[in-house]
């Protein structure tokens, strides 16, 4: 399946909690009416960032059987179309969305539970690679070299990586790469690395392949699965 990332920022006069409970309560059931095609939904909202990141408000991952499905098929008319896009209209103020290929490093086996904040923390991280290398090596040296260090360094329940294939909104950022890392509930506040020794690793690695990192602190939503 196609995966697509949506990074999301709320209206000026829209706050945050307003947009959090638009979000939920209104958005996603309209969602997954009016989006036949819609195959999973995943809504993260979020809670804080670790370091400077520009301001974000949600970030959506939507996953369909072809980038066709998402760009010709994605409403169940044209009734279902204007509705969410005076649903949009009333609280996002704008989005970057970016098609990926998703790599499922480390996953729980039990399916997650739909439609509550899914338990433990989990960071979301928006990467760009340094400046002199190319996106396949890029993505190379994240999957062969990196995932396995962070798989044996960081006390993930999940880790995902995604690759970046294309920025389909006009403007945005460009990122490479969005990583999720999931921790079971307090990991986080005892830190995210499993001794010293390994955070080390992990930070003498993250030059080589990462030029800017944004991490943002989110509470996962599945709506879909």
């Amino acid at each position: 399946m196609l995966k697509l990332i949506f990074l999301c920022r709320r209206r000026p006069d829209v706050t945050h909690d307003r947009y959090v409970d638009w979000l939920l309560a209104e958005h996603v059931p309209l969602a997954l009416r009016h989006h036949p095609t819609l195959r999973r939904y995943v809504v993260n909202l979020v809670e804080g960032t670790r370091g400077p990141a520009p301001p974000l408000d949600s970030i959506g991952e939507l996953w369909f059987d072809s980038l066709a499905d998402y760009r010709e098929r994605l409403y169940d008319g044209p009734e279902g179309e204007r509705t969410i896009a005076h649903d949009v209209a009333r609280f996002i103020g704008g989005v970057d969305a970016y098609a990926t290929v998703e790599h499922v490093q480390r996953t729980p086996t039990a399916s997650p539970s739909t439609g509550r904040r899914t338990p433990g923390d989990k960071l979301f991280v928006c990467l760009v690679r340094p400046p002199g290398l190319d996106r396949p090596a890029f993505a190379a040296h994240w999957l062969g070299r990196h995932a396995p260090l962070a798989l044996r360094h960081h006390a993930t329940v999940r880790y995902v990586t995604n690759v970046v294939e294309e920025r389909l909104s006009p403007a945005g950022a460009d990122y490479d790469g969005f990583a999720e890392l999931e921790f079971p509930p307090g990991e986080m506040e005892r830190g995210i690395y499993l001794s010293s020794d390994g955070q080390a690793e992990i930070e003498a690695d993250m030059p080589r392949f990462i030029g800017t990192v944004h991490a943002y602190l989110v509470g996962e939503y599945v709506e879909r699965w």
